[in-house]
C-alpha cells in the first residue's frame, strides 16, 4: 500500500511541471488573443476616425473656398478662421454630432463676389441662402449634388446667366427655391417642374423671356408662384389652373401677356393672393373668378381689360383688397359689392364706370381706402362715408357728382388725404373736418 501510494505521489510530483508549462501556455495564448483582438479594435476606431476627420476637414475646407471666392468688407465673416471649429462660424449650423453643416446662411451680411462651387461639399446641407448681397457670377450647377437641400434662396443678388438644369435633376428634396431679384435671362425653364417636392417658387425680377410653360401646372404641392417682374410673352396657360394647393401666384409688373384670364383661374381654390397688374392683360374678367372664395387680395391694376364689373366679384366675402384701377372697365358698381364686408382698400380709379357711387359703399365696417377718381360717376356721395371710423384716404376726383361732403368722413380721426376736386360739390366745408387731426391733404 505505502508502494501504491509512493508511486502515485511521485507520479503526480513528475507531472506537475509538465502541467505547470501546459496551463502557462494556454494564458500567453489567451493574451496573444486578446492583443490581436485590441490592436484590430483600435485599427478601425483608427480608420473610423480617419475618416470622419476627412469628411469634416473636406465641408471645413469646402467653407474656406467659399469665404476666399467672398468680398467681406465689413467683415461679418471674421469668425471664420482656421483654429475655430466651423461650427461656430457665423452663419454655420452643424447637426448634432458637430462634424456636418447642415444650414448655412448668409443673408444680408453686403457680401459680393462669386458663389464657389465648392459649397457642394457639404453632403448633409439642407439650407442654403446668401439673400440679399450683391454675389455676382452664375450659379454654381455643382449644387444639384447637395441631394438634401430642401431651402434655395439666392435673392436679391446679381446672379447671372441663365437656370442650370442640373439643379433640377438632383435637387430631388427641394422644397423651396427662391431666385427673386436677379439678372437671370433664358426662357423659364421647363426642367424644374421635375422638381416634385417645391412648395415655394420664386422667379420674379429677372429677365426671363418667353412664355409660361403649360408644364408649370404640374407641380402637386406647390403653395407659391411667382413670375412677376420679368419679359414674358404669350398667352397665360389654363393649365395654371391644375395647381389646386396653390395659396399665391403672382405675373405682372413688366411682363406682356396676351389675351385675358384663363376661366381655369377659377379653379384656384386655395388661392389667397392674385397679382396680375401691369401686363398686358385684356378682355373682361372672367366670372369662375368668383370662385375663389378664400381671395383676399386681387390686384388687377394697369391692364387693357373692358366690359362690366364682373358681378361675381362681390361674391368673394373673403377681399380684402382690390384694385381695379387702370383699366377700361365701363358701367356701373355692382350690386353684389355690398357683400364685400371685409374690403379695406377699394381702387377703381381711371375706368370708364358710371352712374352713382352706391349707397353701401358708405356702410362697408372695414373700409379704409377709396379711390374712383377719373370715372364717370354722378349723383351724391353717400352720406355714411367715414362712419366706420376706419377711412383713410379718399379720393373721388374728376368724376362728375353733386350734393355736399359727408358729415362724418372723420369720425375715427384717421383721415389723411381727401381729395374731391374736378365736381360739382357745393355746401360748406363739415366742421368735422376742421377737428380732423389726422388730416394732412385736402383738395
Amino acid at each position: 500500500a505505502i508502494f501504491i501510494s509512493s508511486s502515485s505521489s511521485l507520479t503526480l510530483t513528475t507531472l506537475s511541471p509538465f502541467l505547470n508549462q501546459n496551463l502557462t501556455y494556454t494564458e500567453r495564448e489567451k493574451k496573444k488573443r486578446a492583443m490581436k483582438l485590441l490592436f484590430l479594435l483600435l485599427l478601425l476606431l483608427h480608420i473610423s476616425h480617419s475618416f470622419t476627420a476627412a469628411r469634416s476637414i473636406s465641408e471645413f475646407r469646402a467653407l474656406l473656398s467659399l469665404k476666399s471666392s467672398i468680398v467681406d468688407e465689413q467683415s461679418h465673416l471674421s469668425s471664420w478662421k482656421p483654429s475655430t471649429s466651423f461650427c461656430l462660424w457665423t452663419g454655420v449650423t452643424c447637426d448634432v454630432s458637430r462634424r456636418h453643416v447642415t444650414s448655412l446662411d448668409l443673408s444680408g451680411l453686403n457680401l459680393s463676389g462669386t458663389l464657389s462651387s465648392d459649397v457642394a461639399h457639404l453632403p448633409l446641407l439642407q439650407n442654403l441662402s446668401v439673400a440679399s448681397n450683391q454675389i455676382s457670377g452664375p450659379i454654381p450647377p455643382e449644387i444639384a449634388n447637395l441631394s438634401t437641400l430642401r431651402h434655395l434662396n439666392l435673392s436679391n443678388n446679381v446672379f447671372n446667366g441663365s437656370y442650370p438644369d442640373e439643379l433640377s435633376a438632383g435637387l430631388v428634396n427641394l422644397q423651396v427655391l427662391d431666385l427673386y431679384n436677379n439678372n437671370l435671362t433664358g426662357d423659364l425653364p421647363v426642367s424644374i417642374t421635375n422638381l416634385t417636392q417645391l412648395r415655394h417658387l420664386h422667379l420674379g425680377g429677372n429677365y426671363f423671356a418667353g412664355r409660361i410653360p403649360a408644364a408649370y401646372g404640374s407641380w402637386p404641392v406647390l403653395e407659391y408662384l411667382a413670375v412677376s417682374g420679368n419679359e414674358l410673352t404669350g398667352k397665360i396657360p389654363p393649365e395654371i389652373g391644375n395647381l389646386t394647393s396653390l395659396r399665391e401666384l403672382y405675373i405682372g409688373y413688366y411682363n406682356a401677356f396676351e389675351d385675358g384670364l384663363p376661366p381655369e383661374i377659377g379653379n384656384l381654390s386655395e388661392l389667397v393672393r392674385f397679382d396680375a397688374a401691369n401686363c398686358g392683360l385684356t378682355g373682361e374678367i372672367p366670372p369662375e373668378i368668383g370662385k375663389l372664395q378664400n381671395l383676399d387680395t386681387l390686384f388687377l391694376q394697369v391692364n387693357a381689360f373692358s366690359g362690366a364689373l364682373s358681378p361675381e366679384l362681390g361674391m368673394i366675402s373673403s377681399l380684402k383688397s382690390m384694385d381695379l384701377s387702370n383699366n377700361m372697365f365701363t358701367g356701373e358698381i355692382p350690386a353684389t359689392f355690398e357683400q364685400l364686408k371685409n374690403l379695406t382698400l377699394l381702387n377703381l380709379f381711371r375706368n370708364k364706370l358710371y352712374g352713382a357711387i352706391p349707397e353701401f359703399i358708405g356702410d362697408l365696417p372695414e373700409l379704409e381706402v377709396l379711390q374712383l377718381w377719373e370715372n364717370n360717376f354722378t349723383g351724391s356721395i353717400p352720406q355714411k362715408l367715414g362712419e366706420n371710423g376706419r377711412l383713410v384716404i379718399l379720393d373721388l376726383s374728376s368724376n362728375k357728382l353733386t350734393g355736399t361732403l359727408p358729415p362724418n368722413m372723420c369720425s375715427g380721426n384717421q383721415l389723411i388725404t381727401l381729395i374731391t376736386l374736378g365736381n360739382f360739390l357745393f355746401g360748406s366745408i363739415p366742421d368735422s373736418l376742421g377737428k380732423c387731426e389726422s388730416l394732412t391733404r385736402i383738395r
